[in-house]
């Protein structure tokens, strides 16, 4: 499979070479916890897990061997972009991504026209339109609106939304665990403990990963909802092939739905940079 991951505005290329990193095995986990990963509806249809956990550190402890089993990810998908005057669809974006940390992501035209690159390295990030001829960068943290991707979220945020995690760093030890035996999901609701945000996060009960999340404010206030479904298996790693991501106050919901992926084949620091053309403006963010 040949994906573009580099722009006539950037002479990177990643090595030839590939890496394969040894995956941890699931298989304990898989034998204890076999179901199925599909859409609410018919999981709600199977019987519910056994035992049914009360203890918030299975569920963490699969996370976090989840998140080790995976390096890095290249890959191509569809966006589409739905907003309250409307919308629109770019069939291909080409998507690279690090380890939770750096994001590279090029729109493609329908001729092959670089349509816009957006690169962060987990520090900063940079936004080029060709169109424009115009770049906007500023610290990952920033929350700003991206213009052409339809999300007002800090970039640092988004790899762990496009591989179907949550944007918890530090998984917190409080909070609350229940079992919704209607929609046979567990549910974790508890605030982050590295921002003012709370969340609640229903996981496969088979399984054990996140299918949905939401975040708010703590007066409640929903700033963010993310869906994952359509979970596929590579190479030990289950990845949502369709994600939907809503942010309810400003009613712009995104659909980001893979349609090519590879895993751990080594990527290059380079490819998080952001090389200027010459003659084009540049707007630096605090």
């Amino acid at each position: 499979m040949s994906l573009r991951i580099s722009s006539p505005q950037e002479r990177h290329s990643a090595p030839r070479g590939r890496f394969f990193h040894r995956l941890l095995s699931l298989s304990m986990v898989l034998a204890l916890h076999s179901g199925c990963g599909g859409p609410l509806s018919s999981r709600s249809q199977l019987p519910p897990p056994q035992p049914i956990f009360s203890s918030l550190e299975p569920i963490w402890q699969h996370l976090v061997l989840r998140r080790e089993t995976y390096q890095d990810l290249k890959g191509v998908a569809r966006l589409r972009l739905h907003t309250a005057t409307g919308g629109g669809t770019l069939g291909n974006v080409a998507v690279v991504l690090g380890h939770f940390d750096a994001l590279r992501l090029e729109g493609i035209g329908p001729f092959g026209q670089l349509v816009f690159l957006f690169v962060s390295d987990g520090q900063r990030f940079s936004f080029y339109v060709p169109q424009e001829r115009r770049v906007i960068s500023g610290p990952a943290s920033t929350q700003q609106f991206i213009p052409r991707f339809g999300l007002a979220v800090e970039p640092k945020v988004l790899p762990s939304l496009l591989l179907g995690d949550v944007p918890l760093r530090t998984l917190p030890k409080a909070g609350t665990l229940t079992y919704h035996a209607a929609d046979n999901l567990y549910v974790w609701e508890g605030i982050d403990p590295l921002r003012p945000w709370q969340y609640r996060i229903w996981f496969d009960p088979y399984r054990l990963f996140p299918v949905r999340f939401e975040a708010a404010e703590l007066s409640g206030k929903v700033v963010l909802q993310v869906a994952y479904e359509d979970f596929r298996r590579l190479e030990g790693f289950l990845l949502p092939y369709r994600i939907t991501i809503t942010q309810p106050l400003t009613e712009q919901r995104v659909i980001w739905h893979y349609h090519e992926v590879q895993l751990n084949t080594g990527v290059t620091p380079a490819l998080f940079r952001l090389r200027v053309p010459p003659g084009v403006e540049q707007v630096e963010l605090q």
